[in-house]
């Protein structure tokens, strides 16, 4: 299938989940700010929320998903927090180095910094696969690196407009305020998973339960009470 084709029903079935388990995200959201002011523990707590979302796609969600997702992903998760650290803080360094060369080394060290750059933004694509494979299970540092850098390559497009999905959905955060403190990681989270679930029927065909047709409009969010059973 297309990119387009995985993204669109993705974002319709994040927003149907975050409605239904809104005060469930609400709360994980609260507890992942508290859980990341020590900073170590924010792999984790952000494990944890990918954890309690891939929970809330297609069922309810509650917080002692949140808790165990933490407390069995930790090792996992602050690994792969400590290797993004180093890795973006030495790529940093790279470009800065290589991008003020000067004379004959000029022109090589602007196309290393170039490509530095972009080995970062390929880096960073993985992580939209990283967490959600954790979740799904995947114990082996490098395997998680392999497999999330294969999806990468092999749905460039898809990843690609997931990651401007989420980002567009943490602006949103942002911007009101109230939903940075909220929302933006919970729901972010929620995406990805939901994101993970709807790939993953390219691989698995038969594997990931069918989603049940959900008939609901826009106007459900303000009248609830009225919700269409069929097309």
């Amino acid at each position: 299938p297309r990119a387009a084709e995985i993204l669109a029903p993705t974002f319709r079935r994040f927003i149907w989940s975050a409605y239904d388990n809104l005060w469930t995200l609400v709360l994980a959201n609260l507890v992942w700010i508290a859980l990341s002011l020590p900073v170590v523990t924010a792999p984790a707590a952000l494990q944890g929320s990918i954890i309690d979302a891939s929970h809330g796609v297609g069922e309810p969600a509650n917080t002692r998903d949140f808790f165990d997702g933490f407390r069995i992903h930790f090792k996992p998760s602050l690994t792969i927090g400590a290797l993004t650290l180093a890795v973006f803080f030495l790529l940093w360094v790279a470009v800065d180095f290589y991008s003020h060369l000067r004379g004959t080394i000029e022109i090589p060290g602007v196309i290393v910094s170039a490509l530095l750059i972009w080995g970062g933004l390929f880096f960073l694509l993985m992580h939209v696969h990283i967490f959600p494979l954790i979740a799904d299970g995947e114990r082996g540092f490098f395997q998680i690196l392999r497999k999330s850098s294969l999806l990468v390559l092999d749905n460039i497009a898809f990843t690609l407009g997931l990651l401007i999905q989420a980002s567009v959905v943490k602006v949103i955060c942002v911007v009101t305020g109230a939903g940075l403190f909220l929302a933006a990681v919970s729901f972010t989270a929620l995406l990805l998973s939901t994101g993970h679930r709807e790939l993953l029927r390219k691989y698995r065909p038969g594997e990931i339960p069918e989603n049940e047709p959900d008939y609901r409009t826009w106007r459900s969010i303000f009248r609830p009470w009225d919700q269409p059973k069929s097309p």
